[in-house]
């Protein structure tokens, strides 16, 4: 069961990578046109797309890690004892939390660096693109700890009921 701040997160950020996406999609169908029929090219938009890609990839890998969609391998552990299997599932939990604090920390390193690297064709910082990495981060950081706490409020449940 998600709370209402998990439904809000997930939901928000849903809707704004589908917002990126449809520019995305109309921005280079109009440049396709553009140049097909009039012989206008844009130059900017192709830095303009790798942004809005960027940040499409980024979001929408959090929105899946927050519905607990994305890609899981989970042979091995369905062959465990459930027990052993729960106590797996909080390490891998608190691997995924080291993760992604390394993925903020150096997200925001790697954004302040490329904040005087503009890109090719427009004055706009790089730095906007790689901020992705760190606001996703966090947001996955958050799916990650309410999971980990999830898991205890259940392990303590499932330890009453023994």
């Amino acid at each position: 069961m998600r709370s209402r701040i998990d439904t809000y997160l997930i939901d928000g950020t849903q809707w704004f990578s589908g917002v990126l996406f449809l520019v995305l999609l109309v921005l280079n169908v109009l440049r396709i046109m553009l140049r097909y029929f009039f012989g206008i090219s844009w130059l900017w938009v192709p830095d303009l797309s790798r942004l809005l890609f960027i940040w499409i990839v980024f979001l929408g890998s959090a929105c899946l890690y927050g519905k607990g969609e994305h890609l899981l391998m989970d042979y091995f552990i369905s062959k465990l004892e459930p027990k052993v299997a729960r106590k797996l599932r909080r390490f891998v939990l608190l691997g995924e939390c080291v993760l992604f604090v390394v993925l903020i920390g150096v997200g925001i390193q790697m954004t302040i660096v490329r904040m005087g690297i503009p890109f090719d064709t427009w004055d706009l910082p790089t730095g906007y693109a790689y901020l992705s990495v760190p606001v996703s981060g966090a947001i996955m950081l958050f799916f990650c700890v309410a999971n980990l706490v999830k898991a205890r409020l259940i392990e303590i449940e499932l330890d009453k009921t023994i």
